[in-house]
């Protein structure tokens, strides 16, 4: 597909719903299945290609059948390979944890650990598993050991009067830089949505300079909006170019400069204010019909007066624009409306002219043809 398009589709808005609705029963997160549809093309492509032994799960975080202990799917090899490492080296509070449960608290550790805002923590597989383990109830069995103090410690300790103090996670310990007056642009954009494909609302699309990264766009939304992220997609896209009169070809500004293109992971769904026909579809599919629409409707016209601002914005423009534009495909101006109204009386007028010259000329020769009767001699 051309850039062109590329970039007019990015940009397309949300087809009528009802959106895909996630069940938290079977996934990580609520944008699990995101994951498998955001995935990159060369992803995609791999998988359907060669995919993967049918008990090996190809997409950990959105595949049902792995928590099921019937089906026996793994992880693939590097993944497994991490969870047979932590599960051998640690001891969990919980005993009667099942190995589904585990594997699933695995995942989501190791998921939050991806989507963590970046900062001075420490970093590595020893950390990483600390993490993780934080999220499953379970400790390593060496630092564990190291951990509990002997008798005669706690008792200097008691002796010194020392106060135990409380515990910093060190993955949680963020360091960063305060930035005044930043000049980044973000805007939130309409989803993509392919044809035949339902809204999904556990994602959201932003447009982003090429040079953030996505540790700089989590940080930001977390900061700013005090919003967590499970994922983000990123690709670039390169603008368009003109040439000049002189034959150089150079890059055009504003609108068509550079971009990146990053697809979000929300923990809540997000819908537009003025997604009506989402709500229309919502209420059809729980027999509600008709009454989430035409209240989100009231409610836009309530507080923002849609059709009194749709009737200002035609007036405005039937006084303003007075000549025959075709610009915008509209007959939205003065000029463009009467240019239509005298070109519609015209074919009216013609059209009036030919039935009066037809019912003449029938009359006509309905009174050539009566005399033309009256004319022959009778027979006796």
């Amino acid at each position: 597909m051309s850039r062109i398009l590329r970039r007019a589709f990015s940009a397309f808005p949300a087809r009528a719903g009802p959106s895909t609705s996630s069940s938290t029963s079977s996934t990580i997160f609520p944008s699990a299945p995101s994951v498998a549809s955001t995935s990159p093309k060369a992803v995609r492509r791999r998988r359907t290609e060669t995919p993967p032994h049918k008990t090996v799960s190809a997409s950990p975080l959105s595949d049902s059948d792995l928590y099921d202990l019937d089906t026996n799917k793994k992880f693939h090899f590097e993944l497994e390979k991490d969870y047979q490492s932590l599960n051998a080296s640690a001891i969990f509070e919980n005993e009667d944890l099942t190995e589904s449960e585990k594997r699933s608290l695995f995942l989501k550790g190791s998921a939050e650990w991806r989507s963590r805002v970046r900062g001075y923590a420490p970093r590595g597989k020893k950390s990483r598993h600390d993490f993780i383990l934080g999220i499953m109830g379970g400790s390593r069995i060496e630092q564990q050991q190291q951990d509990e103090p002997s008798s005669s410690e706690l008792e200097g300790r008691a002796a010194e009067g020392e106060e135990e103090g409380e515990v910093v996670d060190p993955s949680k310990q963020i360091v960063g830089q305060r930035i005044y007056l930043p000049n980044i642009q973000i805007r939130l954009m309409r989803n993509h949505v392919p044809e035949g494909e339902s809204y999904d609302p556990y994602i959201a699309t932003f447009r982003i300079p090429p040079s953030m990264t996505k540790n700089d766009l989590r940080s930001y939304l977390s900061a700013v909006y005090n919003m967590e992220v499970t994922f983000i997609r990123t690709d670039n896209y390169v603008g368009t170019v003109g040439r000049l009169r002189t034959g150089e070809i150079v890059k055009k500004g504003g609108p068509n400069q550079n971009y990146k293109r990053a697809v979000v992971g929300l923990k809540e769904p997000f819908h537009y204010p003025d997604d009506v026909e989402e709500l229309y579809a919502q209420g059809l599919k729980n027999g509600q019909g008709d009454a989430l629409g035409l209240a989100r409707d009231e409610w836009l016209e309530q507080q923002y007066s849609l059709n009194i601002s749709q009737e200002m914005r035609k007036r405005a423009m039937f006084k303003y624009y007075k000549g025959a534009r075709w610009r915008s495909r509209t007959h939205a101006n003065l000029g463009n409306t009467m240019r239509e109204i005298m070109k519609r009386r015209t074919e009216r007028e013609e059209r009036v002219t030919e039935e009066v010259q037809r019912r003449w000329s029938a009359i006509a020769q309905e009174a050539l043809g009566g005399k033309a009767a009256e004319g022959q001699p009778q027979a006796a």
